[in-house]
């Protein structure tokens, strides 16, 4: 918090600004008067046309009514002059009206990127998080309602998704990496342009409707049904066998949905601590069986590891076994301690963030309501809200400096002048 003694002749300058029409838009906007706002946002249009704060105002306004088609214009013509995330939170509230999910979660991306403040920030990640679980469901069940229509060949033959893998042969205190290590041979997977691959968040739906969650992995009788739900014409999985006390072993195999083909990789076998070494090896074995040839660059972001820590991973994997069971404290306080082990392990970070948003609990519509109050009310003050002259007219106005602050008076009536003297104004100019 930073306190500016303000000399009384410069706010009684920007005081002047409090009798604009688009403060007074704002002013009416707060007193629900939205016909009257949204009358004030055109008369500082019509002398502003570029202003791109009056015609957000008129989107949030056009919004607070009811009107979403108008509101919708007037925040596309606000974020063509000036992008804020305060136009791009309301255009993908719009969108989730319409239940255009993907392009709400496209807008909301867009407000991430304009920096709003770290409130902001939070509450629109936990927000993704929600609409993203709503749109993949909405996709898996209209897939599994229309399986009969699905054909095979329609499907590209460079899609292929990556299903858990086999742990159940596994010490228990060691089975989670089972998890891990599926999730991370996706992602090393989704680094080769060559390759389309199923995002973990459908695979995991579909798992659930199919009542194949328990096991967490499938064999090939199962796999064009689940392929054809999925979109994909490859399912990898794979199964992992302890050897001795600390080594173990990695079989994997890909299976053709369309003609329940399968090809075995190779065998890798390894030390636990060496999870991605071996982990590597059997990404770079199955890129081989599918007869991709990698750039130079494709081979070395696939040979990064996300993390050094075998520490880290552990609590990673107990993490994400803790989340499909729905333990989402539990699963916090295992990515918390991947955090501490290793603090550059993004991906623990984003699952604690997940597991946190998770465990406020409450339906997607509870979520989409909370987020729409925040971006009504204290989200307005944010990037792209209030702005300092906004705000600085709003504390002269009832500083006591100007008579009648607060009271009722004509649009067109001019501040007096009683006194002079020194307002102190608290303005916070942190990002947090």
């Amino acid at each position: 918090m930073i306190i500016k003694r303000v000399p009384i002749l410069v706010l009684l300058l920007l005081a002047g600004c409090s009798q604009s029409f688009y403060s007074q838009g704002r002013r009416l906007v707060e007193q629900e008067q939205y016909d009257r706002a949204i009358d004030s946002f055109y008369k500082e249009i019509a002398a502003n046309p570029q202003s791109a704060a009056a015609w957000r105002e008129l989107g949030v306004a056009y919004y607070k009514k009811g009107e979403y088609d108008k509101a919708d214009d007037a925040l596309k013509q606000a974020g063509t002059i000036a992008p804020d995330a305060r136009t791009q939170m309301f255009l993908g509230l719009i969108l989730e009206r319409r239940e255009e999910y993907a392009k709400a979660l496209d807008a909301y991306a867009a407000a991430l990127n304009l920096e709003p403040r770290k409130k902001t920030r939070d509450m629109v990640r936990a927000h993704i998080d929600r609409l993203l679980y709503q749109k993949v469901s909405r996709e898996v069940s209209s897939v599994i309602e229309n399986e009969s229509a699905i054909s095979t060949d329609t499907i590209p033959e460079n899609t292929i998704a990556v299903v858990n893998f086999d742990g159940s042969h596994l010490a228990a205190e060691t089975a989670p990496i089972a998890i891990g290590l599926a999730e991370f041979t996706s992602a090393d997977l989704a680094k080769v342009k060559d390759l389309k691959v199923v995002e973990r968040l459908k695979i995991d739906l579909i798992m659930d409707e199919l009542a194949l969650s328990k096991t967490g992995y499938i064999d090939p009788s199962s796999a064009p049904r689940v392929g054809r739900l999925l979109g994909t014409n490859r399912i990898v999985t794979g199964t992992l066998l302890g050897i001795g006390e600390e080594g173990f072993r990695l079989d994997g195999i890909i299976v053709n949905t369309t003609d329940s083909g399968a090809m075995l990789t190779e065998a890798n076998e390894g030390d636990l601590k060496d999870i991605f070494k071996i982990q590597k090896q059997f990404v770079f074995g199955l890129i081989d069986e599918l007869g991709i040839t990698l750039t130079a660059e494709e081979r070395d972001a696939i040979r990064e590891v996300p993390t050094e820590s075998y520490l880290a991973f552990m609590s990673y994997c107990r993490g994400r076994y803790y989340q499909q069971q729905g333990m989402n404290q539990v699963a916090q306080q295992e990515f918390s301690n991947a955090m501490q082990y290793d603090a550059n392990f993004m991906a623990a970070a984003t699952q604690f963030q997940k597991s946190a948003a998770a465990d406020a609990g409450g339906s997607y519509e509870t979520g989409r309501q909370a987020m729409e109050s925040f971006a009504l009310g204290e989200g307005a003050a944010d990037l792209g809200g209030e702005g300092l002259d906004y705000q600085i007219t709003t504390v002269v106005d009832n500083a006591g400096v100007i008579p009648g602050a607060g009271a009722r008076r004509p649009a067109n009536a001019q501040p007096r002048i009683t006194g002079t003297g020194r307002v102190i104004i608290k303005v916070n100019f942190d990002n947090d």
